[in-house]
């Protein structure tokens, strides 16, 4: 028996375990990527236009760490270049967020649910697995580049900088690939592998943003950065490139080495000891379901703030910039009597609610993995009843949306009053931040009557979540018919700052969301555990 025997079966199981959330995922990133792509030549229909978002941009340092170093901007603007600088790195992180969660899913996460362990007792190589998931992430990245780069010819992009720039973005997921793929092997659990890969992509995008904003080596630091120097549509470059694919195949390599060295289940870094004795709080529900979540509720949290104070840092320049485009002005200003910068603000925290509402479903799904673990059997063993479990892990998701959003109001209306000078900012943007949380609790409802009917279930709120965020974000560019655009609860609540608040429909939004939660209740109620 070799090191890979069994490779070829355990790829057919990833794929046949798999088929929807690879579609899920290579749909929802595919979409949205193309269709940004296809909505900036409306925009920027002339030259003229375009010199003056190169003009606006090029040397804007706070928009040098949102998008990159743009690239052609300086030169010889073009379509490409603002192309360049509107998808590239968010569609990077895509596309390493992609690998990450997938990767992760097939090698460590399997580990903990001892799936792992039922397949190593049969004929299978040591190595199969790892490499079962690097086949499949990988080929699933290629995919996604290439409906990329069919996407951007098909729009009306030159077919060489279409062709690099899908390029690019496929190099960072292969690069995060293989840094998953080693994290999987170091961390002793599916979440913190979650987490040290994680931490590696915020290291990258602190690192290329702070060598883009002062011009230094530390942009050569980064594996985006590297992607980014690719200059695609501004003479473009292999060799960058070259260099993820290098690093991704070291990453996969050092894996498989790193697997010989540890036993399985176990991770090469070792979990810490916990105290002698517990706390009196994990003896209630509410206080487990806060322990088990506040590694990631801090780190949703950090982000929120650091999100919406980079959102706040740009509200002085928002005017200059769309001053002489009146097509994205029309897309931007979607209440009559709003002024451009408290629009950006509105859609800001439109961006920042669905990401919250990201780490709301994630919350929720958290339910599915005590099941399959047994874990909730324990709990429920004690004599607390499933729906004072499931309310536990809920309560968390609802408190830590709210302090999510009121943190990246915090952070909009603090870096705002900074570059204004007005203090009043802060407790404005704070309130308006509360405004879509009716929305997210809908989303949270939705995951929950998911969980309720079927554990596995929940996994289809992600794709509720991407429909919803293509409908929020994507409506006015793809010119959405109002019938689909009510799908989506974000539909239904104010746009606060750019509109005053309406209280009925975000009542009613409650509403809503309570009764998909009740319903959710009832069903796990009366369905089998595990």
């Amino acid at each position: 028996m070799t090191q890979l025997t069994g490779l070829g079966r355990l790829v057919r199981l990833i794929l046949r375990r798999d088929r929807i959330r690879l579609w899920s995922w290579l749909l929802g990133l595919g979409v949205v990527i193309v269709a940004s792509a296809a909505s900036l030549p409306p925009v920027y229909p002339d030259q003229a236009s375009i010199d003056a978002y190169a003009a606006t941009v090029g040397d804007n340092p706070a928009l040098m760490a949102f998008a990159g170093p743009g690239y052609g901007l300086r030169d010889d603007p073009t379509i490409g270049a603002i192309l360049v600088n509107e998808v590239q790195l968010w569609g990077a992180i895509g596309f390493a967020l992609m690998s990450i969660f997938l990767v992760n899913h097939h090698t460590r996460a399997e580990e903990d649910v001892e799936r792992a362990d039922l397949i190593r007792s049969t004929v299978v190589g040591r190595h199969a697995p790892t490499a079962a998931a690097v086949v499949v992430v990988g080929a699933a990245n290629l995919a996604l580049g290439l409906v990329c780069a069919a996407g951007f010819v098909a729009t009306g992009y030159e077919t060489t900088g279409s062709i690099v720039l899908a390029a690019s973005l496929v190099a960072v997921g292969l690069v995060f690939l293989g840094v998953t793929a080693v994290t999987a092997q170091a961390a002793s659990s599916g979440r913190a592998a979650l987490g040290m890969a994680a931490s590696v992509l915020a290291a990258a995008f602190a690192l290329r943003a702070l060598g883009d904003v002062s011009g230094n080596w530390m942009r050569w630091a980064s594996p985006i950065g590297w992607a980014q120097a690719s200059r695609a549509f501004a003479g473009e470059r292999w060799l960058p490139l070259v260099l993820c694919v290098v690093a991704a195949a070291v990453g996969v390599v050092s894996a498989f080495w790193l697997s010989t060295r540890r036993d399985l289940g176990s991770g090469l870094v070792p979990t810490k000891p916990g105290p002698g004795r517990a706390s009196p709080r994990l003896t209630d529900p509410l206080g487990l379901a806060v322990r088990l979540h506040r590694g990631s509720l801090i780190g949703w949290a950090i982000g929120l703030f650091v999100a919406g104070a980079l959102y706040g840092s740009i509200g002085d320049d928002v005017e200059q910039m769309l001053e002489d485009n009146p097509v994205y002005q029309d897309i931007l200003v979607q209440t009559g009597g709003a002024d451009l910068t408290d629009s950006f603000f509105a859609s800001s925290l439109l961006m920042l609610s669905l990401v919250v509402s990201g780490f709301a479903i994630a919350t929720v799904s958290r339910l599915r993995s005590e099941e399959s673990a047994g874990r909730a059997e324990v709990v429920l063993a004690s004599g607390v009843s499933r729906s004072r479990w499931a309310a536990s892990h809920l309560l968390v998701a609802f408190a830590g949306a709210a302090a999510g959003m009121v943190l990246s109001g915090f952070g909009l209306g603090l870096s705002y009053a900074a570059v204004s000078g007005d203090s009043r900012q802060i407790g404005r943007l704070v309130f308006a931040s509360l405004a879509p949380l009716p929305a997210v609790a809908a989303l949270i409802g939705v995951a929950m009557l998911l969980y309720g009917r079927a554990s596995a279930a929940v996994v289809a709120s992600w794709a509720v979540l991407a429909v919803v965020s293509v409908i929020a974000l994507l409506a006015e560019v793809l010119r959405l018919p109002s019938w689909l655009r009510q799908i989506s609860p974000f539909a239904h609540v104010s746009q606060v700052p750019a509109e005053a608040i309406s209280w009925p429909p975000a009542i009613g939004m409650v509403a809503v969301a309570g009764a998909l939660v009740a319903a959710g209740m009832a069903a796990l109620d009366h369905r089998d555990m595990g």
